[in-house]
């Protein structure tokens, strides 16, 4: 007798907009913790845009918080022979238990890090649009994002 098997569902995917109202940075820099086995120095660099979700409405979240971290091994895109030949996400979404803002953790290319910097600084970032998984479980990953200074047509 053969088994039956559930048909798996498709994860529906769907653009968040969201208005910049605040943002802050992070950075720590210093020696390498032995145990770690990375090298002698440690690096770590954060740039946070917090807002309001303008859609889609969520029951769960109004706010968002946009956490973007450079990370140097996707430099790799740029080269003639790729390493990094294949990617599910550039981040991830979370709405924590307990609390009412949607996080998001988006990895970004350093070539731009210090240019979006001095952009969200000068108050020329207004506007993100973020597209990934539909919430589910309170979880998502994300596929991409655009930073902008006008709301994105749709």
């Amino acid at each position: 007798m053969a088994k039956k098997r559930k048909k798996r569902k498709v994860q529906e995917n769907q653009r968040y907009e969201i208005e910049v109202m605040d943002w802050e940075v992070y950075y720590h820099f210093g020696i390498a913790p032995k145990n770690l086995d990375m090298g002698a120095y440690w690096e770590i660099s954060n740039l946070s845009l917090v807002g309001k979700i303008i859609s889609p409405e969520l029951k769960i979240a109004q706010k968002a918080k946009i956490r973007l971290s450079s990370k140097p091994e996707m430099e790799d895109h740029w080269t003639t022979k790729p390493g990094i030949l294949s990617a599910k996400a550039i981040g991830f979404m979370e709405v924590p238990r307990g609390e009412d803002i949607l996080q998001m953790h988006c990895s970004i290319p350093p070539r731009m890090s210090n240019n979006i910097h001095v952009a969200v600084a000068s108050g020329k970032i207004k506007y993100i649009s973020v597209f990934g998984e539909k919430l589910k479980w309170r979880r998502g990953l994300v596929f991409d994002i655009t930073l902008s200074a006008e709301l994105e047509e749709e």
